[in-house]
């Protein structure tokens, strides 16, 4: 009895010792499984590891998502540790609140371990708000006018269930975000320098989608992607438990490569780490080539297309005749005075509430792009709604808006290699050139903006005896937007690099800025810009030129074909000389992915001329 009783004692203050220290006595995951798991894809893609020299990294920047004093750098370690936290008694409520899909994820591992529940009252609250069913890739197009935006912009949408009974109302889910939080006092220099080298902190965040769509698509005029993905309901509850632990977590952010598309890539790897959707961009992240890799693992189910104010906008100006139109911008300016003229009164009811509905739309593209101060657009706004209320036409005077043929990532990829061959003069040479991204005027257009244009890292060698730089273009951006009753666009461009002429072999570093007014004519786009041009080279008097003139082109282009004809001319502060251009270039595309194009130069400097002609084939991959 004594024995029996000695052996009682011994386990009772085995077992109080044991929860005095925090160790738990329940069972552990055998100490080589937990070394296999750790370079598993699903541990490594859950906390953001890539591979290093010297092992794995996580591009998680934040100390606060690691247990482990070294996490960072050591799966292993991070494993352990949370392994500890999860099966302390008593448990760490903390690791149990803050890392909800760690806990899931260890669950499906080793089923067998008496797992603590998780009971935090926070993260029930958040999955309580969330509710989500169904998840898609939004994608808001180009926005050329901003840096971060030039490429298009990738976020997620998780939708919540309805009540019974109801429908489901997109605009009130949850928006999923990937964002630099920039520094508002930060100049355009500043602000591309800390964007390409990682110095603005970047975070998930969740934000309601109406606020979204009102900033891509009413404010910024971008056209909408919403592209359901194939995930099941266990996959969508784990993502949402991923995200509430990416909470006030601190990513760098990198424009070219760890971007919004990138890091929503690594979200969906998280969920399903066998699609290894992140692996595929390790220098440079597009997200229409995002797209392209999502719709390549066979993950869309349904894709919508929500169209901006401006491209409703211009679908509507489509459907009017000059007269109509016209009429219908005098109508934005005074409703009431021009609802009540005869000339508006001889139309149909469909014909006026065409107008009207114009008329209004316009008036709202104002107030809310802030284009004036007029206090009276908002109550011209109401007017008009009045006005169209009182037409008897019910229904909408408008066919349905025709979705595009072809979305952004069914356009031409995005890296370009060239050969070409030509002749200046008598001269014949090749030259081979590759471009890192995106798109210009010459490309196939399906799938992009027409007239805009942005190259970077577009490199042409010129091959003869010797291999040569013949130009380099860091960045060569282009925008010319038509110009209408209902759109006042400024076209603009914007050129930094090196280029060598062939009158002279003379080689120029050099910065053409310029301004001015695009229109619709022929088909196609007329359009003039002013010109300002500093450039460095050993042809010019104390090696630099300050050139100043203008820039005068039209460009066509349709789904197989392109023209582009341009003529410039510089002048020289001080006696520097003059320079002209007159170049023509005619593109046939194949297929998006495969080019033909034919040019045509013609180069004055100073008393020298000289004409260039070449055939180039590109590829784009």
């Amino acid at each position: 009895m004594s024995a029996l009783y000695f052996l009682l004692r011994i386990a009772c203050l085995s077992l109080c010792l044991s929860v005095l220290s925090g160790v738990s006595y329940a069972q552990q995951p055998a100490t080589e499984e937990v070394r296999e798991f750790a370079q598993s894809p699903a541990w490594l893609a859950l906390l953001h590891y890539q591979a290093a020299f010297a092992g794995f990294v996580s591009e998680v920047d934040d100390a606060k998502f690691f247990l482990a004093q070294d996490g960072k750098e050591s799966p292993l370690a991070e494993l352990n540790a949370d392994i500890a936290a999860f099966l302390q008694v008593p448990v760490a409520d903390n690791a149990l609140c803050r890392f909800p899909a760690r806990l899931v994820l260890l669950q499906q591992r080793w089923p067998d371990i008496n797992w603590p529940a998780q009971n935090c009252a926070e993260f029930v609250k958040w999955q309580q708000q969330v509710q989500g069913d169904a998840l898609y890739l939004i994608f808001p197009a180009s926005y050329i006018n901003s840096p971060s935006s030039m490429f298009g912009h990738t976020l997620l949408r998780l939708d919540k269930k309805p009540a019974a009974g109801q429908k489901k109302q997109p605009l009130l889910s949850t928006a999923i975000n990937f964002a630099a939080y920039t520094d508002e006092g930060d100049n355009e220099i500043v602000y591309s320098w800390k964007g390409l080298t990682g110095g603005y902190p970047g975070y998930v965040s969740a934000v309601p989608y109406y606020e979204k769509v009102n900033t891509y698509s009413h404010i910024e005029s971008r056209d909408i992607w919403e592209y359901k993905l194939k995930l099941s309901q266990a996959e969508i509850d784990f993502f949402i438990a991923h995200i509430y632990e990416l909470n006030e977590i601190r990513f760098d952010y990198y424009f070219i490569d760890e971007n919004c598309s990138y890091r929503l890539l690594t979200l969906l790897d998280a969920v399903n780490p066998d699609w290894q959707l992140a692996s595929m961009f390790s220098l440079r992240t597009v997200p229409s080539d995002t797209l392209r890799a999502v719709e390549a693992k066979g993950l869309f189910e349904e894709i919508n297309f929500r169209p901006s104010k401006t491209t409703l906008i211009e679908f509507k100006n489509q459907h009017l005749s000059s007269v109509q139109r016209e009429l219908t911008a005098r109508l934005a300016h005074d409703p009431d005075g021009v609802a009540a003229s005869a000339e508006f009164q001889a139309y149909s009811p469909q014909q006026q509430a065409a107008m009207l509905e114009l008329a209004y739309d316009f008036s709202r593209y104002r107030v809310l792009k802030k284009k004036d101060h007029d206090p009276a657009w908002p109550q011209r706004s109401i007017r008009l709604l009045s006005l169209r209320a009182k037409v008897p036409f019910e229904g909408d005077p408008y066919p349905q808006i025709t979705v595009p043929n072809t979305r952004d990532e069914q356009g031409h990829k995005t890296l370009r290699s060239r050969i070409l061959f030509g002749a200046h003069e008598d001269e014949s040479y090749t030259e081979v050139g590759w471009r890192i991204a995106y798109h210009d005027w010459l490309d196939p257009v399906p799938g992009y903006r027409e007239g805009a244009q942005i190259e970077m890292g577009d490199v042409l060698l010129h091959i003869d005896d010797d291999v040569r730089l013949e130009q380099f273009d860091v960045v060569n951006i282009r925008s010319a937007g038509q110009r209408h009753a209902f759109a006042q666009p400024v076209s603009w461009m914007v050129q930094g690099g090196y280029v060598r002429s062939k009158l002279d072999n003379q080689g120029e570093s050099l910065l053409r800025v310029g301004g001015g007014y695009a229109y619709g004519a022929v088909g196609g786009t007329l359009y003039g810009m002013g010109i300002i041009q500093p450039s460095l080279s050993d042809r010019y008097q104390d090696n630099w030129r300050l050139g100043y003139g203008a820039e005068l082109g039209y460009l066509y282009q349709n789904e197989k074909t392109n023209l582009w004809l341009m003529a410039d001319h510089l002048a020289s502060v001080g006696t520097r000389g003059t320079s002209q251009t007159i170049h023509a270039g005619f593109a046939y595309a194949f297929n998006p992915d495969h080019q033909l194009q034919l040019n045509w130069q013609r180069d004055f400097w100073r008393s020298a001329a000289g004409n260039s002609l070449s055939v180039q084939y590109a590829w784009y991959y």
